[in-house]
């Protein structure tokens, strides 16, 4: 299997957006419909790391990190198999205008995963949401989450409708600097912490993703990381550490 195929088969984010969202998404990310042929991997703890590597061509973001010299972009992880990966609907601006404003000519940042110092990704919901984050790599590191002041945290869950919550983005002090990684890791756990909230009295149209009475519950989620899905938008990627049949 090729790089790009294997990137949109067992990749976080193709399995948690389906392989054709993904696609698209990795195309206004990068601004280039070539970007397949850019693709690198190589081992990453129990899985594959995806990420382009002194691309040929200038890339408009800037690169995750620069290594011996040369720019490393880096773009997804292929998932572990703990549990099913929460499908969600890639959310986007439905007005025409707003979407290549926002998406289309927006310089979108790359994916944040929450990878710990080990090389473990992921972190449960309770230590997400308790800001129990400080084993991350680079969790003092600011946060690069597109220079605004707040954004919303988008979730899409199967069965209930859309929910977002805006988050502040910007520390407290003179400066206003980003926030830190562990600290937007908390953010991301608390918003789905405030989803968990408002739908637990409501009934899901999908029996299968029901929170509480199908074995979903707030005990068996992991945040793995977010997608910066529109300008002022993110999303997070969520896996169980059981499987949905």
């Amino acid at each position: 299997m090729s790089r790009p195929n294997e990137l949109l088969v067992d990749g976080y984010i193709s399995r948690a957006f389906n392989p054709r969202s993904a696609e698209e998404y990795f195309s206004h990310l990068l601004k280039t419909n070539n970007w397949p042929e850019l693709i690198s991997s190589s081992p990453s703890g129990s899985g594959v790391v995806f990420f382009i590597r002194g691309a040929s061509r200038p890339l408009r973001l800037p690169p995750s990190m620069v290594r011996n010299g040369v720019p490393v972009w880096l773009l997804d992880y292929t998932i572990e198999h703990i549990g099913t990966v929460v499908p969600q609907t890639l959310w986007a601006p439905h007005n025409r205008n707003d979407f290549k404003q926002h998406v289309e000519d927006a310089e979108l940042q790359l994916p944040i995963f929450f990878i710990h110092g080990n090389g473990s990704l992921g972190l449960s919901l309770d230590d997400a949401a308790n800001g129990r984050c400080r084993t991350l790599r680079d969790a003092n590191a600011h946060s690069q989450l597109g220079g605004k002041t707040t954004l919303h945290i988008r979730i899409s869950w199967p069965g209930y409708q859309d929910f977002k919550r805006q988050v502040q983005i910007r520390d407290e002090t003179a400066a206003h600097n980003p926030i830190t990684v562990a600290r937007f890791a908390q953010h991301v756990g608390r918003s789905v912490d405030a989803f968990l909230g408002t739908i637990s009295k409501e009934n899901s149209s999908d029996p299968r993703w029901e929170i509480g009475r199908s074995g979903v519950n707030r005990a068996n989620i992991r945040v793995i990381g977010a997608v910066h899905v529109s300008a002022g938008s993110w999303m997070p990627i969520l896996q169980l550490n059981s499987y949905v049949i």
